[in-house]
């Protein structure tokens, strides 16, 4: 679980550092490539952290039943 969420981390961070853009664009479509890479990177690195929230919640949740019983 971890470890799916560093890549997907990471992943993020690699649209958000290194929005791609290829040359013979023009400068709107450039800008729009920029935006959407860096709304995937952010969704990416959001979704990422929210995985390991529920995933604690879950963890907290699974030892808090074994001690109950």
């Amino acid at each position: 679980m971890i470890i799916m969420a560093v890549l997907f981390i990471s992943a993020g961070l690699m649209f958000l550092v290194y929005p791609h853009s290829i040359t013979d664009a023009s400068e709107k479509q450039i800008t729009e490539r920029v935006i959407m890479s860096r709304w995937v990177g952010g969704s990416l690195i959001i979704m990422s952290c929210l995985f390991l929230i529920m995933g604690t919640i879950q963890l907290l949740d699974q030892a808090s039943h074994h001690i109950a019983h």
